[in-house]
């Protein structure tokens, strides 16, 4: 008989998976918006949608990273 926590863990990671999944969703927007920025004549502007996109590169790959642990957990 296998105990509760290891029949919960496929379960557990899929629900990560798909909350991985909606917060790339939830960042697109601003990805869009902060490329369209990025295009901008103020160089002010250039520089600050560069920052942030710079930081959404960076939590994407963060998100990436989680999720390839997700799939190194399977059982």
């Amino acid at each position: 008989m296998t105990s509760p926590a290891c029949d919960s863990a496929p379960v557990l990671n899929e629900m990560l998976r798909k909350h991985l999944h909606d917060i790339r969703g939830h960042l697109s927007p601003a990805m869009l918006q902060a490329d369209s920025l990025a295009l901008s004549a103020d160089e002010r502007t250039r520089k600050a949608a560069q920052a942030i996109l710079d930081a959404l590169d960076a939590t994407t790959a963060e998100l990436a990273a989680m999720r390839r642990l997700l799939g190194s957990r399977q059982p």
